[in-house]
């Protein structure tokens, strides 16, 4: 649901201090354009296509993901997924602390195999082919994570991360090395968005223009146009309205306050063009949402 997604730096912790590893299995939309918003986080995290296919896009790459392929995305890097339309897409994502694999110290495992990843130096694929070794080994490790997870039977913490280390050894015989260059250009681009990105979701409820945001950031309003939707593949409005109808979502559930104040708390000056935004993105009405909502806590 659009309201539970994220659109920044994401801070919920995935699994805990002990266990730093969550496993997530998702079924998405097949009505809604974006899957996953564009947000980042410390962690690493790894994708397995498990039914359709979707576009990735992993700060200024994109790329198609099909069924029975994996998506390594680093940590700190931008990543999105946009499905294709009326297409299901389901995945199967594993989160987690690079320190989960070799632990606190700054072991042989932290410097010669994971260090050299956080920093760029070696490079893994962004993408396994369908078909590959690799492909197929990431895969069958990551369904073997979450049926190991879903028993938890006697051990099975030792098990998980042992399927999680031969991902990363596969990874690493198939990685590249950076040969200490760093693409500055690319570097700069990705910290600019996240700055740009921080600042919105900061901000989007005030009367927020996008003349406004491109002197904040030093930019003319056609560059700033054109650089946003150069890493984020949609324009900034309609990011921002993104913004804005998610936070009304999580309004019209949790108040029972009128829903023109509602859109006026959102950022929404106008309750004619937030209706019609609401429309698009929800493909309903914020009445029949807010209806359908109250509804379903009735069902539970």
């Amino acid at each position: 649901m659009l309201s539970q997604m994220n659109y920044r730096k994401e801070t919920q912790p995935h699994g805990d201090e002990l266990f730093p590893l969550s496993i997530h299995y998702f079924e998405t939309d097949p009505k809604s354009a974006v899957r996953v918003y564009c947000h980042w986080h410390e962690e690493v995290e790894l994708f397995c296509a498990v039914k359709g296919e979707a576009v990735f896009h992993i700060d200024t790459e994109t790329f198609l993901l099909k069924e029975g392929e994996t998506a390594f995305v680093n940590a700190n890097c931008l990543h999105e997924v946009e499905g294709i339309e009326g297409q299901e897409f389901t995945f199967l994502a594993i989160v987690f602390q690079p320190r989960f694999l070799s632990g606190m110290s700054l072991d042989r495992i932290q410097q010669n195999y994971i260090e050299p990843v956080l920093s760029s130096e070696l490079c893994f694929p962004r993408k396994t082919k369908q078909g590959t070794h690799l492909a197929e080994k990431t895969a069958q490790a990551m369904l073997n994570m979450i049926e190991l997870q879903k028993r938890q039977e006697p051990g099975w913490e030792l098990l998980l991360k042992a399927e999680l280390l031969k991902v990363w050894q596969g990874y690493y015989c198939a990685a590249e090395k950076n040969v200490g260059k760093t693409d500055a250009s690319t570097s700069y681009r990705v910290s600019r968005m996240k700055e740009i990105l921080t600042y919105m979701n900061g901000h989007f409820c005030e009367d927020l223009e996008i003349a406004e945001l491109a002197k904040q950031f030093h930019m003319s309003e056609s560059a700033f146009c054109r650089f946003f939707k150069s890493i984020m593949h949609i324009s900034a409005v309609t990011y921002l309205n993104n913004l804005r109808i998610a936070k009304s979502c999580r309004l019209l559930v949790a108040s029972e306050e009128a829903i023109s104040k509602i859109a006026g708390d959102c950022g929404f000056r106008n309750i004619s063009y937030f209706n019609r935004v609401f429309q698009d993105r929800m493909h309903q009405t914020p009445g029949q949402f807010r209806s359908l909502a109250s509804e379903n806590r009735g069902v539970m």
